[in-house]
């Protein structure tokens, strides 16, 4: 079964490109990371994944990536957040699944907006890396990403993203989720995952350390998905 391409128009002439595919839900929903776009190799698995299971699947680009609108350094964190809603918005409550930056948006998501997310994973969430861009950006403004895409971060991006609430937000996740995160992450330090999951407060919670997995986790994707299908549903 072949993916549909989609397409939602946004304000400021801004608009996110996405392409997905029927199903019995609730559908997965695959998040990217920071300088990555929706078609890559655990997006790629996922779809299989759900294809195989008769189950409905959707993948987006985040504003600044891919095909969709805006440029990577001058997109707000709280429009991501907010593109996220609007796309599930969309297409109903989904089991949401980021990875890193990915990760981070879905965390927001599933604070802000319970009613539209059945189930969080989050693959080596980037937890600390934009409430802390301004410590992170070199002498020029410049951030490099864990793909090796380095950019200038506009002033107002580092504002945006300093504002809002991490420090609440894994007690204001009451979704059931998996967190994820490799022994080997040379991008996010395992422990900032585990003190995450440490202060969330749902009881719906599950924390997978994996031995020598590195910040993409690739490898290990197959099994990500089992251990998402295992776990209850809210």
């Amino acid at each position: 079964m072949s993916t549909q391409p989609f397409r939602i128009e946004l304000a400021d002439d801004h608009h996110i490109v996405g392409d997905s595919h029927d199903g019995s839900g609730p559908t997965y929903v695959f998040l990217h990371g920071l300088g990555s776009a929706r078609t890559g190799e655990k997006s790629e698995s996922l779809r299989e994944h759900a294809q195989s299971r008769g189950r409905a699947f959707m993948r987006f680009d985040l504003r600044g990536h891919g095909d969709s609108t805006g440029q990577l350094g001058s997109v707000l964190l709280s429009e991501l957040i907010s593109d996220t809603v609007r796309v599930l918005e969309h297409h109903g409550p989904a089991i949401l699944v980021g990875s890193s930056l990915g990760g981070l948006v879905g965390a927001h998501v599933a604070a802000e907006r319970p009613d539209l997310v059945q189930q969080l994973a989050m693959l080596a969430p980037a937890f600390g890396l934009m409430s802390k861009l301004s410590q992170r950006v070199d002498e020029d403004g410049c951030l490099m990403t864990g793909e090796g895409i380095k950019f200038y971060v506009e002033p107002d991006v580092i504002k945006d993203a300093e504002q809002l609430d991490e420090r609440s937000l894994p007690s204001r996740i009451q979704v059931p989720t998996l967190l994820v995160h490799g022994t080997a992450d040379d991008v996010i330090p395992q422990i900032v995952s585990e003190m995450f999951f440490a202060a969330m407060t749902t009881e719906q919670k599950q924390l997978w350390i994996v031995p020598d997995g590195d910040h993409r986790l690739n490898p290990f994707a197959t099994e990500i998905w089992q251990r998402i299908d295992a776990q209850p549903k809210s």
